[in-house]
């Protein structure tokens, strides 16, 4: 049971840090329009993306930025 819960959690990891590239991106948009700007918001989002359901929520907060 703890591996299965353990590669699930995986499997959201993974997803969660695909769908945070496209969100740093946009949260680099919005501001500073730099590297190092990307850079920290793929790190922040990188971490956030560990744990389960955060990265989900502050990919769906953030998308309505280019609408």
């Amino acid at each position: 049971m703890l591996l299965v819960i353990y590669w699930l959690w995986v499997v959201v990891t993974l997803v969660q840090s695909i769908l945070s590239y496209g969100t740093a991106y946009r949260l680099t948009k919005r501001g500073s329009d730099n590297g190092i700007a990307l850079f920290g918001w793929l790190f922040v989002l990188g971490i956030a993306s560990c744990v389960p359901g955060l990265g989900f929520y502050l990919w769906r907060k953030y998308r309505e930025i280019d609408e």
